[in-house]
């Protein structure tokens, strides 16, 4: 546990869908704050070059766009992460160690042999569509 623990912890944290769909929704809604931030600084220029106001209504990020960040951000900073709810409870245990290994630990997977397949009705291919199944 020692030599990969700390490895599958940061797996499953950094795996996480939940982390995934937070860190994504951040990333869009600061790319449109800062996508409206630059049209409405290069009106600004256009105005001063010009002499006369600059239509800023066909930007195509709504004013809105500060208020979706924020939300975002309070997502991302009360993430509660599965994984991690998972090992405190584990280790609230006597058997904690046992515990997070059955959490992080992955299932072995196991390849079977041609005959193995064979036996257990695959043709050998790995399409899954047995014997005939191909483009004869």
């Amino acid at each position: 546990m020692r030599g990969r623990g700390v490895v599958l912890m940061a797996n499953s944290i950094l795996n996480a869908s939940e982390l995934d769909a937070a860190v994504a929704a951040l990333i869009d809604a600061s790319r449109a704050v800062g996508h409206r931030g630059g049209y409405l600084e290069c009106a600004q220029h256009v105005e001063e070059a010009f002499g006369q106001e600059f239509d800023v209504s066909h930007c195509s990020v709504t004013d809105q766009a500060d208020a979706a960040l924020a939300r975002a951000e309070r997502v991302y900073d009360h993430l509660s992460l599965h994984v991690m709810d998972l090992v405190a409870e584990a280790l609230k245990h006597d058997d904690w160690c046992y515990r997070v290994k059955t959490i992080l630990d992955l299932p072995q997977t196991v390849e079977l042999s041609d005959e193995e397949e064979e036996t257990a009705g695959g043709d050998g291919d790995g399409n899954g569509e047995g014997e005939g199944g191909g483009d004869e």
